[in-house]
């Protein structure tokens, strides 16, 4: 009598029977995470990538974008998020406690929420509702859950002190808390001041600036945080047995979170199946259920079901397939195509229905699934063995499941030899260039180069001097000392374009756009980004790590700063006159480092080995996924592309199509129909050389030999540039930096890319301007005939293949297409005006659409007409084009303009 009394007051736990074991499963945390202002659910979703697949197997991560959309800034495509308005303050604010209520209705419940800078004060303000919430309940009582009910724990990273309405109040939620003294943007002392705000608040302190934990360390804490919060959340028994809810004949009291129309169909769902068909995990909120699928074979199949607390009336229940049967999971795409098919709309329960509709698909595939289980099972048993990995799915020494500390160093060295060879530096990159940006066709290219480098190599000069700012305000922060540059600079650059005027003939009359470079050339614009320097184990989260590498991903292409003096160390430090000592002989290549300084050849190679272990890392971490899929698609012929999709999915995130990925493959020397075979005996070496091949094609990387005004810089030009031929260009970014200022000042007049016959001192120039020229003349002019700061950003350009052209009206006044005259104005000196850049291989109609996203053009495409630059001026030959015809030059130079002409209805849309 008392044990039925004690299980009708209140909600009881069991050990599973046997018949129930297949069925039962521990439920995962669920973890609400917000990104920080000027990002994106997805942007900070790839941020995260290394702490969501550690704790894949018992934490789920949620991403959700801030409510306020941001303008678009210079270079962006898409719009970035916020939380709160430009100037507002920090506190609590209808739009972010709907952003985060509609989330929690529709999305959650959320067992912890893990925030970044503002989007750690999004995190806080929900902490406290939840927190205030959870102390004015009353137990027993008969309700709907209250918004933000179940939260347990808050990860708060880069978070800015608590907002004044909440002085003296503390939240009683486990938190663990990221600050950073060296992060520029929010002060370690509030983030201290917002982890005070929770009662025993944990606090870790890390060097790596304003960005979420990401280091390798930091990560496994955060791991380590969930895990315990886990065992608190669902704990197993003393038995060490998964715990269920006593839904037998026993009756007991339902949680008062659980709406009315979740437990009416609860109670029809244990009415019509049997205690071995269905199954409810514990706790009793959310609700999780589970409904057995029954199959020939002894192995277990259900589907899962987690019933947000909006459920049915304003969102649709989570619903997963848990099988161990690989023939189930080779066929899971279209089982679970049968069970939303088969969803209710909003409003009513659904559960029933697509359980059912899963069970009808197995009933009307059992033929065909019994047929290929057995002969799956023939290949097993039979006398040819599987060409597969050794290593069995799962074992803990298996190379897929080791740290990132343990890397093979002569496999990547094995690695990057080989890539090199089937991909030299010199190979052609028109294919590679249009795959990789897939999306950016109909549209000029805005290109974008990154800058990257080890501390102090002069990247923040270099940036300066590409971009050229009006006034001191605009320019990037440089000092001889590491991490000069903590936050990414972004700015216009400039860069030499081909200008047809030269064949022409209209050189004198034809005034570019953006004005003349030296040679006849016309400047062109791009996007220069400069991050913080890399140092060795940065792709660790050392310095600062894993932040910049994720900011190189929308870079079209690098230009990797070095050192060229031998004065600096590994960490950027400079080490004093002499550096790094060589004995000359470009064969031997021998040499001494005197006082810890680095032989500018190796610091060619190890920024690429950081690049590529980040992108190796990443990957390695989720092979296991890749090895499931190819498993799937072996029985399953219709699934053939599944472990393919996978495999290339993974290197989308670099800004990639799965189309490139696929064509490196293929580049790689593995063959593409044989996927799903060769996947399961790969070992380290293989994805070492996928990897190094992939970045090769993604991130070309031209080498600037920057400091060449230095006296040690002379010793290693020659060695540099013999091992990197036309890869390396020597550059003094000071030196073009001061001609720049000089410029500013008035003291002189330069043409960007030529030597000393482009500087003009004007009369006034002070003595010292004077001195200051002759001697830079001397060191770096008259040595390697200009700064190289215009070469090796044109170079970084070219070896993505772009197509160049100029836009005109008629063929012979070559009167070129501008905006004003799209709008009815007229401008002067119109005579090849405009240029614009295209990905390689566009078509016609793809620059037709270019001219109309820049608003030169309007109507509908008649045809096109391209004029041969090589025929006499007085001619002006021109071929016809047709919609889907490839505009390429008609000369054998890659990099020379067409003109083109482009006619229309001039039909207004």
């Amino acid at each position: 009598g008392s044990l039925t009394a004690a299980l009708t007051t209140a909600i009881a736990t069991r050990c599973l029977s046997k018949h129930m074991e297949d069925l039962a499963w521990r439920p995962r945390l669920r973890v609400l995470c917000l990104h920080g202002r000027c990002q994106t659910a997805s942007v900070f979703e790839r941020k995260l990538e290394r702490l969501v697949s550690k704790a894949s197997s018992f934490a789920d991560f949620v991403f959700i974008d801030g409510p306020i959309h941001l303008p678009l800034q210079h270079g962006e495509r898409v719009n970035t998020h916020g939380w709160w308005n430009e100037g507002e303050a920090r506190d609590s604010s209808p739009e972010v406690q709907e952003a985060l209520e509609r989330a929690w209705t529709e999305k959650g419940p959320f067992d912890g929420i893990l925030g970044f800078s503002e989007g750690a004060c999004a995190a806080l303000l929900y902490c406290a509702l939840a927190s205030q919430q959870q102390q004015s309940s009353l137990p027993g009582v008969e309700c709907a859950a209250s918004v933000f009910a179940g939260l347990r724990f808050a990860v708060l990273a880069g978070a800015p002190a608590p907002p004044h309405s909440m002085a003296g109040k503390q939240i009683d939620i486990k938190s663990l808390h990221f600050g950073s003294a060296a992060d520029s943007v929010v002060p370690l002392a509030e983030s201290k001041q917002c982890a005070a705000a929770f009662k025993g608040g944990e606090f870790v302190e890390h060097d790596g600036g304003h960005c979420p934990p990401q280091k390798a360390e930091d990560v496994r804490r955060v791991g380590l945080f969930l895990a315990a919060q886990r065992d608190n959340a669902f704990p197993l028994d003393s038995s060490g047995a998964i715990r269920s809810l006593v839904v037998g004949e026993c009756e007991y009291e339902e949680d008062p979170y659980v709406p009315q129309d979740q437990r009416d169909e609860l109670e029809a769902l244990s009415a019509i199946y049997s205690s071995d068909e269905y199954y409810r995990a514990a706790p009793a909120w959310p609700v999780r259920v589970a409904v057995r699928l029954t199959t020939q074979s002894s192995s277990c199949a259900s589907l899962r079901f987690i019933m947000p607390p909006a459920y049915p009336c304003a969102t649709s229940c989570v619903c997963e397939l848990q099988s161990d049967d690989l023939t189930i999971q080779s066929h899971e795409r279209e089982l679970l195509d049968a069970v939303e098919a088969a969803r209710e709309p909003l409003g009513f329960p659904s559960i029933m229905a697509m359980a059912q509709a899963a069970q009808q698909w197995i009933d009307d595939h059992e033929a065909e699934l019994s047929e290929r289980a057995a002969r799956h099972k023939e290949s097993v048993d039979g006398s040819a063995p599987e060409k597969e990995d050794p290593m069995a799915d799962g074992a803990e020494d298996a190379w897929w499941f080791r740290d990132e500390t343990e890397v093979d160093a002569v496999l990547l060295a094995a690695a990057e030899q080989r890539s090199a060879k089937l991909l030299p530096h010199d190979a052609d990159q028109t294919t590679w260039a249009r795959q990789c940006g897939s999306g950016g066709y109909g549209r000029p290219w805005e290109f974008v180069v990154g800058l990257v480098g080890k501390p102090s190599a002069g990247k923040s000069t270099l940036f300066n001097a590409a971009t050229r700012p009006e006034n001191t305000g605009r320019e990037a922060s440089m000092a001889p000392h590491p991490f000069t540059t903590i936050d990414p600079n972004v700015g216009t650059g400039w860069f030499a374009a081909p200008c047809p005027s030269l064949e022409l003939k209209c050189e004198d009359t034809c005034y570019p756009e953006h004005g003349r470079a030296y040679g006849g050339r016309r400047r062109m614009p791009l996007l220069v980004k400069d991050v913080a320097g890399l140092v060795p184990g940065a792709y660790l989260g050392r310095g600062r790590g894993n932040a910049f590498l994720n900011d190189l991903c929308d870079a079209d292409s690098l230009i990797h700063v070095v050192d060229a003096s031998g004065r600096s160390d590994a960490e950027g430090v400079d080490q004093g006159p002499g550096g790094y000592t060589s004995n000359l002989d470009v064969k031997k290549g021998a040499g001494s480092a005197v006082k810890g300084a680095t032989d500018p050849l190796d610091e060619v190679g190890w920024v690429r080995r950081e690049i590529h272990l980040w992108i190796f890392c990443n990957v390695r971490a989720k092979w296991d996924s890749v090895r499931k899929k190819a498993k799937m698609s072996k029985l399953n012929p219709s699934l053939k592309d599944l472990a393919s999709e996978r495999l290339f999915a993974l290197f989308t995130g670099y800004r990639c199509s799965q189309q490139l990925a696929a064509h490196v493959y293929e580049a790689a020397g593995f063959n593409l129909q044989n996927l799903s075979e060769d996947v399961l005996s790969w070992g380290e070496s293989e994805l070492h050389l996928l990897v190094a091949c992939f970045l090769r094609v993604r991130f070309p990387i031209m080498v600037a030999l920057n400091k060449a005004d230095m006296p040690e810089a002379a010793d290693h030009m020659a060695r540099a540039q013999a091992v990197l031929g036309n890869a390396c260009v020597p550059v003094s970014a000071r030196s073009e930096w001061w001609l720049w200022e000089q410029q500013r000042k008035g003291n002189l007049q330069y043409t960007e890319g030529g030597g000393a016959e482009s500087v003009f001192l004007s009369e006034g120039a002070p003595a010292a301007v004077r001195e200051q020229w002759e001697a830079m003349r001397k060191r770096v002019l008259d040595v390697y005939g200009s700064t190289g700061v215009l070469e090796v950003l044109t170079r970084a350009v070219n070896s993505r293949s772009p197509v160049y052209f100029c836009p005109i009206s008629d063929l012979a006044s070559l009167d070129g297409l501008t905006k004003q005259a799209c709008s009815g104005q007229q401008a002067e000196h119109t005579k090849l005006v405009s240029m614009l850049m295209l990905r390689p291989q566009s078509t016609v109609e793809e620059a037709f659409a270019a001219l109309k996203h820049e608003q030169m053009l309007r109507g509908d495409l008649v045809r096109a007409e391209v004029l041969n630059t090589e025929a006499s001026s007085t001619s002006n030959a021109a071929s016809v084009l047709r919609r889907d015809d490839v505009l390429r030059p008609s000369s054998a130079m890659a990099t020379k303009a067409m003109v083109l002409r482009i006619l229309t209805n001039k039909k207004a849309r």
